[in-house]
């Protein structure tokens, strides 16, 4: 297999990829919010696709797919206030819209906390990849 064709083996791997990714996330978000399933019903389904997604992204942090030198402060924050947001858009549907009893604005402020604080350890943690794989970079250039 020559280059050309590999990269474009490569490509519809990494399409088919995140397609799948996007299927699980619809069935996981279907299955809780439409169906009213309980979490312990999909809970193995929501913890795959979390961990992949998770070593996924950190791998191309990592591997300088996604270079660091691109990556902004105001970047960071704004994709750090998008999790939060859609985050919070999530949990404010499962229990007020589709839920059978709504939470109170103080638990729902709760809830929303907890969704922050677990935001910013994602996103920490892929600082953290992002910036070995920075050091990686820089080390093996110069070698």
């Amino acid at each position: 297999m020559d280059e050309r064709n590999k990269n474009v083996a490569l490509r519809v791997i990494a399409v088919m990829y995140f397609l799948t990714i996007l299927a699980l996330q619809g069935i996981t978000i279907y299955r809780q919010l439409i169906l009213q399933q309980d979490i312990h019903d999909f809970e193995d389904i929501a913890i795959v696709m979390l961990i992949n997604t998770l070593f996924l992204l950190s791998a191309l942090l990592y591997f300088g797919a996604i270079p660091l030198q691109k990556i902004k402060i105001k970047s960071i924050l704004l994709f750090y206030g998008s999790i939060v947001i859609l985050g919070s858009l999530f949990v404010f549907l499962k229990y007020n819209i589709f839920g059978e009893q709504p939470l109170t604005f103080a638990e729902l402020l709760e809830k929303m906390g907890i969704t922050a604080a677990v935001s910013g350890l994602i996103v920490l943690f892929f600082l953290v990849f992002s910036i070995l794989g920075k050091r990686k970079l820089e080390k093996e250039l110069a070698d």
